[in-house]
């Protein structure tokens, strides 16, 4: 059994400005030699990694500030006290068949799209309706960012709408944790997971999820 070894990696071949090729991507084979074994009385313990996650929003933290799908997904959620039953429908790049798919509007809306996506969604929301803002995804690599043009409809309809970071509530992670594992070990939530194995194919899953490619969260198998 071999007792060292080094890590492959996908790396960036330079900075990029808007959307992202396989060709701006490479895979490469760490430099750095990594013992496999932990020495007797250490603290440390050795680890796999089994997946790796797809986060395009990263791209912004590796550039100075300079996408998403077109697809359209409307759920409507029954699980929550906020919600009402319903059913999920996926609408192809057809976002004005919304009034047909949701005729009484959107009471609560999550948003981590941006741009023409939020431009349709507050054309359809209800008056007095949410939207708890996570993202923009459709925004983050693209060199002119896109304008608003239904931002009115927000006064009008008396809309609260409110960003957010993950960090903002870390704290209540156990507690969802908690409240939600239940619910997925009895199906009654359940989760889509788009996974594509082996890290050589890691960069076109990558460039995947700005073309609409993906259904579920993007993931990597690599073990």
């Amino acid at each position: 059994m071999e007792t060292t070894m080094r890590n492959k990696q996908v790396i960036l071949k330079h900075y990029i400005n808007g959307f992202p090729e396989e060709s701006d991507l490479m895979i490469v084979t760490a430099p750095d030699t990594m013992e496999l074994k932990v020495k007797p009385g250490s603290s440390t313990i050795l680890v796999k990694n089994l997946f790796l996650s797809c986060d395009p929003y990263m791209g912004t933290f590796m550039r100075e500030p300079d996408s998403g799908s077109s697809e359209v997904a409307v759920e409507t959620l029954s699980l929550l006290d906020a919600f009402i039953p319903g059913k999920v429908t996926t609408l192809h790049k057809q976002t004005n068949t919304w009034p047909q798919c949701l005729p009484q509007g959107i009471d609560i809306y999550f948003e981590n799209v941006g741009g023409k996506m939020l431009d349709s969604v507050l054309m359809n929301m209800k008056v007095h309706g949410r939207i708890a803002v996570c993202g923009m995804i459709s925004q983050y690599h693209i060199e002119t960012e896109e304008g608003i043009q239904n931002l009115p409809v927000v006064v009008y309809k008396r809309i609260k709408m409110q960003g957010f970071l993950a960090f903002d509530f870390i704290d209540r992670f156990p507690k969802y944790l908690e409240f939600v594992l239940p619910y997925i070990n009895e199906r009654k939530l359940v989760y889509v997971e788009d996974i594509v194995e082996g890290l050589e194919n890691g960069p076109a899953a990558l460039v995947g999820l700005f073309r609409g490619q993906n259904v579920g969260k993007q993931v990597l198998k690599i073990a």
